[in-house]
């Protein structure tokens, strides 16, 4: 009941997420000049390819501890020294570039926020691996609730600001709000650690080994995902303007509300399947994968339904464009939650990130020469149609890979049975029980 109640909860919060991820968005889009917009769409998804890179070193410290609890405190000090370190680097190479280069607004911004993803990201990690995820869903929204408070008090002192310096205060109140989320998920990451001994940074070689084999190989495997999940998006501001990426951009950022929503699932798997035996975490695997395609469709038709007026409050005259697109992207989005279940079954249970790398550069490039092809002839559909098709591929790949790694019937991850069903007939019939109770 406890796990039914926290993976409850935990939907909420994603929904919550999702909300507040459209409000800023969709703020941001009546705000902002269309283009404008893109840009700032366009930084901040470099801004998390960043963190995906630290993500995947990251992801050894929270691979190690439910393996090693015992060394708890070498663990986390090791962590502690990799990552405060390297963000002061990158903090330090970004003011230099943007000094000497004057680069983009868009990536000078990006390359400042970088280094906050990436503690962030840190924080969460071990949140996630220690199983606090009621505290993980909270500071999955810090950010989020932080920037929309302070968009919103500065948007109404500066209502009638010149649309040029809109951007660079968009920018800088991202940035403050991304400083107020890392205070927020170190503070409880060291509480729920025992502060003490896991506060120090220390190098020790044990833990550097570890880092540099399976870090780095989980490194490439999340920058590789990453940019597949990123390729049409970008492959659409090589080959169109601002104004036709932004108006993509809206389409991309009301379809990923799936991908937000679904993210529970995995989140709720992750620690399960880490400290499972390798049978286990299979089993595990696919009831999960199962559970996600069947959340994944009945979100995926919700939000089908309620596309049009996510449209018409971010402005139909300005983004109305954005409805067919969204409509493409949305079957791919919900194979692309499915896939990505399946793939925590290779690093958290095999060890195996490389396995992610293989399939990712297999997709990204079949999603770019797709795009290469499609976007002059289809614009933004062409943009779409790739990336459904690239994650058909995705997930056929990893089902195929699944079967051979595990030597478990691979169908289990994909054919629905009536008792994956089971919850979502129960709440049916209890939502008609009190609608004929109260009627």
């Amino acid at each position: 009941m406890m796990g039914r109640k926290l993976t409850l909860y935990s939907f909420a919060y994603r929904g919550l997420s999702s909300f507040l991820t459209f409000a800023n968005s969709a703020i941001a889009a009546r705000y902002l000049p269309t283009a404008s917009r893109g840009e700032f769409q366009l930084s901040t998804t470099v801004a998390t390819l960043g963190q995906s890179f630290s993500g995947g070193y990251t992801n050894y410290f929270s691979y190690a501890l439910p393996r090693r609890p015992h060394d708890k405190a070498q663990i986390v000090q090791m962590g502690n020294f990799v990552m405060y370190l390297f963000s002061i680097a990158v903090w330090l190479c970004a003011l230099a570039a943007i000094w000497i280069w004057h680069p983009p607004l868009s990536i000078a911004y990006a390359m400042v926020g970088i280094p906050f993803t990436f503690l962030f990201g840190y924080g969460s990690k071990l949140l996630n691996s220690l199983g606090e995820i009621s505290w993980l869903n909270r500071v999955n929204i810090a950010q989020a609730v932080a920037f929309l408070v302070l968009y919103l008090a500065f948007i109404a002192f500066h209502w009638h600001m010149a649309p040029g310096p809109r951007l660079v205060w968009t920018f800088r109140i991202w940035l403050i709000s991304w400083a107020l989320c890392v205070a927020l998920t170190l503070a409880v990451t060291y509480q729920k650690l025992g502060f003490g001994e896991t506060l120090k940074w220390r190098f020790h070689r044990a833990e550097w080994r570890g880092l540099y084999r399976y870090g780095t190989a989980s490194s490439l495997a999340i920058v590789t995902g990453y940019v597949n999940y990123r390729t049409d998006f970008w492959m659409l501001a090589l080959l169109h303007s601002a104004t036709t990426l932004s108006i993509y951009g809206v389409a991309v950022a009301a379809a990923e509300i799936l991908n937000t929503l679904t993210q529970t699932i995995a989140t709720m798997v992750f620690h399960r399947v880490t400290a499972a035996s390798v049978d286990d975490a299979g089993a595990i695997t696919e009831n999960a994968s199962r559970q996600t395609l069947v959340t994944s469709i009945f979100a995926a038709c919700a939000l089908a339904l309620g596309m049009p007026l996510i449209v018409l409050i971010y402005s139909w005259h300005k983004y109305g464009g954005s409805l067919g697109p969204f409509y493409v992207l949305l079957p791919g989005l919900v194979l692309k939650a499915t896939a990505n279940v399946i793939a925590q079954y290779f690093t958290n249970a095999l060890g195996r990130p490389t396995a992610l790398t293989w399939v990712n550069l297999a997709v990204i490039a079949a999603n770019a020469l797709m795009c290469l092809g499609l976007i002059p002839l289809a614009g933004m559909y062409g943009a779409s149609i790739a990336s459904t098709l690239s994650y058909v591929l995705e997930l056929a790949l990893y089902v195929t890979w699944y079967r051979r790694a595990s030597g478990r019937d691979s169908r289990a991850l994909w054919r629905v049975t009536r008792g994956d069903l089971a919850p979502y007939l129960d709440l049916v019939h209890k939502v008609r029980a009190r609608l004929a109770r109260t009627a």
